[in-house]
């Protein structure tokens, strides 16, 4: 059982980001449930674990699996779009979900499944423990109420550069890197290059280039020791690219500490954004970056109910160029590197909330 693309991080990595509260909420209900059913008696203790696409929800899922051991069955939810039955819940000691935002889709009777699901949980006092994509839940709060159907929700929030960084030392099993400020890829850059989009007569754009100072960089004026300045640059620039998502960070950690005849080190400048923003996608782009946002991968037969036949392959190419999304035979799914681009541009559109 793993977050998006299997990208996931231990238990133990949650903890020492400081995300302590949330693993002990998770096992006090689970304590709860063990007492009662030593008792005969049950708990209505429906349990929601909500995280952005590679944000440790997997990892709350396998603490509370191996808490609960054989009482609890596990099931991952993937392919309700394509007929596959609703778990049953009735008789069940305990039952872990993972992937419940598959139970709904964006068109007609597209809610039929999670009303189906939601009858089942209220009909129960089995202990269900169910994991959420944060987008989904957020939509779902808002047209469909399901926050009122769990008693408990646990959310794992994005992380700040210094989290980061301790999920980053208890990932790297070392030896640990240097932190350098040259190297091949350059010194920290004190400004960025951006562009910016000037609407124009005749629903034409220009695209203007803008220079800002490098944020990354300014985070490290907080910082008086050059080692530390560099550090605290290296690590700004990690939560920026990763979102403050702890699977995206270790990910991009790995990829970009340099193994060379010295030892390993690391700079500014080796965490690289190999993803184009997502400006000037058109609306239909837009939806479909949505959809792969909130599910986390979307069927193409699906998008066939909601897009334009001759616009899906387009605006999926279109994201695919940008290395936001990827195609693995029918299913459109989200890299880990879009993630921060995706959710950048459907905040400036509206559609997804902080």
């Amino acid at each position: 059982m793993g977050d998006a693309d299997g990208v996931t991080i231990p238990i133990e990595q949650l903890r020492a980001a400081g995300l302590g509260p949330q693993v002990e909420r998770l096992s006090t209900a689970v304590a709860e449930y063990l007492d009662a059913d030593k008792t005969l008696d049950r708990v209505d203790s429906n349990v929601a674990v909500i995280s952005d696409p590679f944000g440790g929800r997997a990892a709350l899922l396998e603490y509370a699996a191996e808490l609960l051991g054989d009482r609890a069955r596990r099931y991952s939810i993937s392919g309700i779009a394509d007929g596959e039955d609703l778990p049953e819940i009735e008789g069940e000691r305990a039952l872990i979900l993972e992937g419940c935002h598959y139970l709904y889709r964006r068109d007609i009777d597209g809610f039929d499944q999670l009303e189906a699901f939601l009858e089942r949980l209220a009909m129960t006092n089995t202990l269900v423990i169910t994991g959420w994509n944060r987008y989904s839940w957020q939509y779902l709060t808002a047209v469909q109420r399901i926050d009122e159907a769990f008693p408990l929700s646990i959310t794992l929030p994005p992380l700040d550069a210094e989290q980061i960084e301790s999920v980053i030392r208890a990932h790297d099993d070392g030896p640990y890197p240097d932190y350098v400020d040259t190297g091949e890829a350059g010194r920290i850059k004190t400004l960025d290059l951006v562009r910016h989009d000037v609407s124009l007569p005749g629903d034409r754009a220009l695209s203007v280039p803008l220079v800002r100072p490098n944020l990354s960089w300014l985070v490290s004026w907080s910082i008086w020791d050059d080692a530390e300045s560099i550090e605290a640059v290296v690590f700004e620039k990690l939560r920026r690219l990763s979102n403050g998502t702890p699977g995206i960070a270790t990910s991009l950690w790995d990829r970009c500490v340099n193994e060379g005849m010295d030892g390993r080190t690391i700079a500014p400048a080796y965490i690289d954004d190999p993803v184009e923003d997502c400006h000037r996608i058109s609306d239909d782009a837009a939806f479909l970056l949505w959809l792969v946002v909130a599910l986390e991968g979307v069927e193409r037969a699906q998008l066939a109910d909601m897009l334009d036949q001759e616009a899906i392959g387009t605006e999926i190419q279109t994201l695919a160029n940008k290395g936001i999304v990827r195609v693995e035979g029918t299913e459109v799914r989200l890299q880990p590197l879009g993630l921060h681009p995706a959710v950048e541009e459907l905040h400036r559109r509206g559609l997804v909330w902080p």
